[in-house]
């Protein structure tokens, strides 16, 4: 049997929103004689620059970037698409001797990228059209019946997914859970040395609340206004952000109310995105650290929340590195092979 060719190498720099993803990528990009490669959802799509923290072409310091404005705010999100544009910029920046560093805050995207997408056909457009005809409640109680380890793990009200999971049961005749689990063992054809920022709860609030108050001050409202003169209610103008400004143009919401709803929602998506951190390099059999046996620093987590009940989040042992120790570090573990992809937990002094 031929042996699987060794994966491409590649860093990631991940965390939070607000946490300092991308004054990180540009210092290590700039160590490492790298090239970022947007990994953000949002930052993939034209004319979303001031809610998406889209840096300028001055604030990239020469640094090449790859994967911003690639598609029109009309058009639907794809993870195939992106997978296929972001491998093929890993390959072209590795064939050049440039280490890709893969920058942004998109769970979903990194797991496309890191793990592969699962084998499954697109659906025929009668079948799409016959589930989105059903009602919320009996598109998840078919999903319960014919596959109840999906249906746990999806949030009922997530009816993207959830008719997505559905359209998958209707045109395999198959569970996902089955599909996705038989994908656990494709070849990998990215490993990644993962930096994950961790910040302390109420550090994380407070930049977050900044550049919540930033966004708006800079024109969000406008940039929404735009867009929706343009393009109309198109799907990216339900992220975080853009949907509170366009809430505001619809008179849903204050003008008092919006830089602080626009924060709390934030604050939600950022305890998500250390959720994923939290489980899914386990779901995926990827190296973390610090070890057990390795001193870390303490990280306060998300225990309790100012303003609503939510779920309490605990804190995180993290790697204690200054960039510059960051980045040595870095450079040590790049010089070794690296197999799989490897997450670091790191708090920047």
């Amino acid at each position: 049997m031929t042996p699987s060719p060794s994966p491409l190498k590649a860093v990631a720099v991940c965390g939070p929103t607000a946490s300092g993803k991308s004054a990180l990528s540009i210092s290590l990009a700039k160590g490492l004689g790298g090239e970022v490669v947007n990994v953000d959802s949002v930052q993939v799509y034209q004319e979303l620059d001031i809610g998406s923290a889209k840096l300028s072409p001055p604030e990239r310091g020469g640094v090449p970037h790859h994967l911003l404005d690639v598609f029109e705010p009309g058009s639907p999100a794809n993870v195939a698409r992106f997978r296929e544009l972001a491998l093929g910029a890993v390959r072209e920046i590795s064939a050049r001797g440039k280490v890709p560093l893969l920058v942004g805050g998109s769970g979903m995207y990194f797991t496309v990228l890191l793990h592969g997408l699962a084998d499954v056909p697109p659906t025929p457009d009668d079948i799409r059209a016959a589930v989105a005809a059903l009602s919320p409640e009996e598109m998840y109680n078919e999903l319960v019946a014919a596959d109840p380890e999906t249906a746990a793990r999806l949030n009922r009200n997530d009816m993207q997914r959830v008719s997505r999971a559905l359209e998958i049961v209707r045109v395999t005749g198959k569970r996902p859970s089955e599909i996705f689990a038989a994908h656990t063992f494709a070849p990998v054809e990215v490993a990644a040395l993962v930096i994950v920022i961790c910040r302390p709860r109420d550090e994380l609030y407070r930049r977050i609340d900044q550049r919540s108050a930033q966004m708006v001050a800079d024109g969000l409202v406008a940039e929404t206004q735009g867009v929706l003169d343009r393009h109309g209610e198109v799907p990216a103008l339900e992220t975080l952000g853009y949907k509170q400004a366009k809430d505001l143009l619809h008179g849903r919401l204050s003008a008092a109310n919006l830089v602080e709803e626009i924060a709390l929602h934030t604050r939600r998506f950022a305890k998500r995105q250390m959720t994923y951190w939290r489980n899914e390099p386990l779901k995926r059999g990827w190296a973390v650290r610090p070890r057990d046996d390795e001193a870390a620093e303490e990280v306060a987590g998300f225990d309790s929340f100012p303003v609503r009940a939510q779920k309490r989040m605990k804190g995180f042992r993290a790697l204690s590195l200054s960039s510059e120790e960051l980045l040595a570090a870095a450079k040590e573990r790049l010089s070794q092979p690296l197999e799989r992809t490897e997450v670091w937990l790191v708090a920047l002094k």
